[in-house]
């Protein structure tokens, strides 16, 4: 396993760390403390790289569009109905947007915004039809639904309905008419929020994936579980000069690899639009589309004609970098499309537990403990990365919200620490038993 590789590298180091044959008291100092050490800090303490972006705020009806190149060789590659076709680059549109606000499905420890997303792109095409090839145009449409969660933008679940066809003057081929759904364990967190320079975190999913339709094209009859172990690049900023779309604060590019090393996302982010200005991921969909998109335009919302500003959300915090079931004060504003406060109920996601409040203000102060929950997103630098969310506008019928507002926090101490221990311990207590090492360095390696 990945880990056990991680754990055995460790103790290597660590043996070639300590003098055998001398008590000589030579710290674990030299290492990166937060790697191991998961006591309680102050801020003050901790010498954390220069923050890059922190978790963007969604509002029902913000909309992005975005060009797109999609390469769907697979898709003819492995169709044994049309062998021998091939297919050229598709090129096209899709708009994202904010549809919905829902209470959690999973947890309970964040609420999920419903993304929209509509998708045309064509390209063209040679499919074999009888004894000779024909020359058109393969047309692919997607709607597409996605469940992100508040707290991290981390994908629950997605749900894709494409609609393939070809057309070549007279001929018009149903290659696919296909509903594909994806759900991963844990959720599939790409971005760790706060995002600072040269962050690095490993995930470990399990993807399951279904397909139901028909068409020339066919898919898998069974679920496709998928287990795989991916980490990011260092987290680093993008000169403007290489972007297609304006940013004024700077993109931040994240890459994201298999164990293997292959290629499976890389995005640049940009806070001043809320999300990528590119992205590129080896499976749109249809079970390997590779696709690369470009921003075109921004629709914050309530900036399209016809339609309101959005009820805003403030969550501000006494602190947000703190370590685990240490008091933490919470203060919520709540304003109307107009700005002005107004009285809400309010539901507020501690990470731990959702509290159900109201003001007759618009102003809510409390303290909570902060969490020892980890998430998924394993780091060096943290234990973990969630956010205390606040939503008002409940409907109890539907199970949505109008708005949600969130800030990020950061729990001390190390995640990789906590694995690397637990794959670690008994070995150390052997090399103790094993190596004349003295009381002082088995106290360092024991706290490990």
């Amino acid at each position: 396993m990945k880990w056990s590789r991680i754990a055995t590298s460790l103790l290597l180091i660590l043996m070639l760390m300590f003098p055998i044959s001398s008590p000589s008291s030579i710290a674990l100092g030299t290492y990166n403390q937060s790697m191991f050490d998961e006591g309680n800090q102050t801020t003050n303490d901790l010498n954390r790289s220069e923050l890059l972006a922190s978790l963007p705020v969604w509002s029902i009806g913000d909309s992005w569009t975005y060009a797109v190149s999609l390469d769907a060789v697979s898709l003819v590659e492995e169709a044994e109905t049309i062998e021998g076709a091939s297919l050229d680059i598709l090129t096209g549109t899709a708009t994202r947007t904010i549809t919905a606000i829902y209470e959690s499905s999973v947890n309970g420890s964040s609420p999920e915004y419903i993304v929209s997303t509509i998708l045309g792109a064509s390209g063209s095409g040679v499919f074999p039809q009888g004894p000779i090839d024909v020359s058109g145009n393969l047309l692919i449409g997607m709607a597409e639904v996605m469940r992100v969660r508040v707290s991290d933008l981390a994908i629950v679940h997605i749900s894709r309905d494409f609609d393939i066809d070809f057309s070549a003057g007279p001929i018009q081929l149903d290659m696919a008419d296909v509903i594909e759904n994806t759900s991963y364990s844990p959720s599939y967190e790409f971005y760790d929020f706060p995002i600072r320079e040269s962050d690095v975190h490993f995930l470990s999913l399990e993807r399951s994936m279904t397909w139901d339709g028909d068409g020339l094209v066919s898919f898998p009859g069974d679920t496709v579980v998928n287990n795989t172990e991916r980490e990011t690049q260092p987290a680093s900023r993008i000169e403007s000069s290489q972007l297609s779309y304006p940013c004024p604060s700077e993109s931040i590019s994240i890459v994201e690899k298999a164990s293997d090393g292959v290629l499976v996302e890389e995005h640049h982010y940009c806070a001043d639009v809320k999300n990528d200005v590119y992205w590129y991921t080896e499976d749109v969909g249809l079970n390997g589309v590779k696709g690369t998109f470009n921003l075109l335009s921004f629709s914050p919302a309530g900036t399209t004609p016809g339609t309101q500003l959005a009820p805003e959300v403030i969550v501000e915090l006494g602190l947000n970098d703190i370590g685990k079931e240490l008091p933490l004060n919470v203060s919520v504003s709540t304003r109307s499309s107009d700005g002005s406060p107004t009285s809400r109920t309010i539901h507020l996601y501690t990470m731990d537990e959702v509290i159900e409040s109201s003001t007759s203000d618009g102003e809510l102060l409390l303290s909570i403990n902060s969490t020892t929950l980890e998430d998924s997103t394993v780091s060096v630098s943290d234990w973990s990365s969630h956010a205390i969310i606040a939503c008002i506008g409940h409907d109890p019928s539907s199970l949505t919200y109008t708005a949600c507002g969130a800030a990020e926090i950061t729990i001390q101490g190390s995640a990789m620490g906590a694995l690397i221990r637990g794959e670690t311990v008994s070995e150390i207590v052997n090399i103790i038993g094993d190596f004349s090492i003295s009381t002082e360095q088995a106290t360092r390696l024991i706290r490990l």
